[in-house]
């Protein structure tokens, strides 16, 4: 007997998700996670055990993603083909170490969200000035001042979707690029600029998304000008819940379909 169509479950931490829920069917039992940690067996607790169930982002992968330092181990440890910027816990580094650091450095929270409480270090009295800040779960990141920044949505398999984050005429905080600060264009807009090297991004990309895990999701990633010859870059993080504008809700929708009908 045919396993009978139903409802995918879809667990998410972001609001602009919630309309992909319900909007999914496929044979059998099946749950999608997007930033949730909801475990398998308390999503179907009667089913458990007795039903195959097909998942999509497991917790395992939403942790590794979640946890930025667990995220840049994952990443070394999969492959040296995924650039990231070099990066220091304090209880790693002496204090007579700190005058021979690469400044400008980010302070950026272990476990954060769109750039929330993360800043900028620019020299040594300012690393000490915020010491008890840093420590409280945060780690140090070194600064790279690439030109450009996008947002790649993958699964380990392909780049379905990509934006550029351009910033907003008149921003006054231009070290970094999130929502508050940018208007994102996709491939068709004439200012999207696609980088030179974007093959090799999309491949790091996609390198990224197996090294924590993930079957679909988002990544961050900063590149140098086109000016340069081979334009630097780095891997920034991924996002298991990403925002998800109405086109994006249906790509998703597609993408998740086919993940499930393929596992």
């Amino acid at each position: 007997m045919l396993p009978r169509v139903r409802s995918v479950q879809i667990r998410t931490k972001n609001p602009s998700a919630i309309p992909l829920r319900r909007s999914i069917s496929v044979p059998g039992r099946s749950i999608v996670r997007l930033g949730s940690q909801t475990p398998t067996n308390r999503a179907f607790p009667k089913s458990y055990g007795v039903y195959p169930i097909k998942e999509v982002n497991t917790v395992e992968s939403i942790l590794n993603s979640r946890d930025k330092l667990r995220m840049k181990d994952c990443f070394a440890k999969y492959s040296t083909e995924i650039p990231q910027a070099q990066w220091w816990e304090l209880k790693d580094i002496p204090d007579n170490a700190y005058p021979n650091l690469p400044y400008p450095l980010v302070a950026k929270r272990v476990v954060g969200f769109k750039g929330h409480g993360m800043f900028l270090v620019n020299n040594e009295q300012e690393l000490r000035d915020n010491i008890s800040i840093i420590r409280s779960g945060r780690f140090l990141e070194h600064f790279c001042n690439f030109a450009r920044e996008y947002r790649l949505h993958c699964t380990q398999n392909e780049c379905f979707m990509a934006w550029r984050k351009l910033r907003k005429e008149g921003s006054k905080e231009r070290w970094f690029f999130n929502s508050s600060n940018c208007n994102w264009v996709s491939p068709k807009h004439e200012l999207f600029d696609t980088p030179s090297n974007w093959s090799s991004m999309v491949s790091s990309s996609i390198n990224a998304m197996r090294a924590v895990g993930l079957d679909i999701g988002a990544v961050d990633v900063r590149v140098q000008s086109n000016s340069k010859a081979d334009p630097a870059y780095i891997i920034c993080e991924v996002n298991s819940a990403p925002a998800l504008g109405d086109k994006g809700v249906q790509i998703y929708k597609n993408i998740i379909h086919k993940l499930l009908i393929n596992k």
